[in-house]
């Protein structure tokens, strides 16, 4: 018969059978939790910025890598791929793809759009993070900020009025529930959909079938989709109660200055005052650099894309190799079409 354990062993033997548990229950999974977020960009065929000969390839390395560090999952679309029905331009195209991407991700909840002409500067901070009802709340716009828009100006009346601001308001109290998609606002144009987050569920399904209605498509709007966009909010309630504005520098910082009212510290931007905390130019240690409109002047995307390229928190070399396998497998490419996002094995 054997001797029963001492309680010095059976509490060795409890605590290594609860350390096997553990690493069993999360075999295979990423250290952070991440696994239900998709980042997705587009680009046509042979798209860039400037002249870079190797953009491409840099570009994967920024996003794949961030997202082979978090567990998130990554595709990079062909955007000619997704065309909308009398559409002049590809800007449309994203609202079909973000469709397609809800369902060839099945298990995601979460689909962060990000243009490409931005660049992730800090690798090391997790957007999971942000999605946190410990942290989103801080980085949302204070109770009773208005909606901005530029709303009015057509291809055919290009003049612009009077910056508007919408009588609208920003949701006055966080309700997690409630929101399904995360923008930022500029100074300048008001919403911008360089960079923002929708969350999977019915109201996605509403807003991305509405989003391209042939009225706003043929409406000759100058911000395109961008400008549809503002119009629901704007006018429509069940849209405008859905969406959480964040700070611009929390998803969507620019690479030139700007002031944002009533904006103050916190969340991310932890530790600065509150005039630090306005603005929308990228600062060290925030998360994305987006370089809208570069491209207004000859040769300046080269020179600005390569001063932030050189600036950026450098991708940790296991993630960069990690993206690249994924890479060379084909579980992640570039420019992938519709057979390419539909292919089996997605979850």
């Amino acid at each position: 018969m054997p001797s029963p354990l001492s309680p010095q062993r059976l509490l060795i033997a409890v605590l290594a059978t609860i350390t096997v548990y553990v690493l069993w229950s999360f075999r295979g999974t990423p250290a952070h939790r991440g696994a239900d977020i998709v980042m997705i960009l587009a680009s046509n065929d042979g798209g860039s910025i400037g002249k870079l000969p190797d953009f491409k390839d840099k570009v994967y390395q920024n996003r794949a890598s961030y997202a082979q560090r978090w567990g998130y999952d990554f595709l990079w679309a062909n955007i000619t791929a997704f065309p909308v029905p009398l559409a002049s331009t590809p800007h449309w195209s994203k609202i079909p793809l973000l469709r397609a991407a809800f369902a060839a991700y099945p298990s995601a909840t979460w689909l962060w759009w990000l243009d490409l002409d931005a660049l992730i500067m800090t690798p090391s901070l997790p957007l999971h993070q942000l999605l946190s009802p410990s942290t989103l709340p801080s980085l949302l716009l204070p109770p009773g900020t208005p909606f901005r828009g530029i709303f009015g100006p057509t291809e055919h009346n290009a003049s612009y009025p009077t910056r508007r601001i919408s009588g609208w308001e920003a949701a006055t109290r966080f309700d997690e529930d409630a929101l399904q998609m995360l923008v930022t606002q500029d100074e300048m144009f008001g919403i911008n959909t360089g960079s923002f987050l929708l969350k999977r569920g019915s109201w996605a399904d509403w807003l991305l079938e509405m989003w391209t209605d042939p009225a706003f498509v043929e409406a000759g709007w100058i911000f395109k989709e961008q400008d549809a966009l503002i119009h629901l909010i704007m006018q429509h309630e069940l849209v405008r109660n859905r969406v959480g504005v964040v700070r611009q520098r929390v998803l969507n910082g620019y690479n030139s200055e700007g002031k944002e009212e009533g904006v103050t510290g916190g969340g991310w931007l932890e530790g600065e005052s509150e005039e630090q905390a306005k603005g929308m130019k990228w600062r060290k240690g925030d998360l994305v650099v987006h370089l809208a409109g570069c491209g207004t002047v000859e040769g300046s995307c080269d020179a600005v894309w390569g001063e932030k390229w050189g600036e950026r928190e450098v991708e940790r070399e296991e993630d960069v190799k990690g993206a690249e396998e994924r890479r060379r497998t084909g579980e992640w490419g570039v420019e992938v079409g519709v057979d390419g996002l539909n292919r089996p094995g997605r979850s």
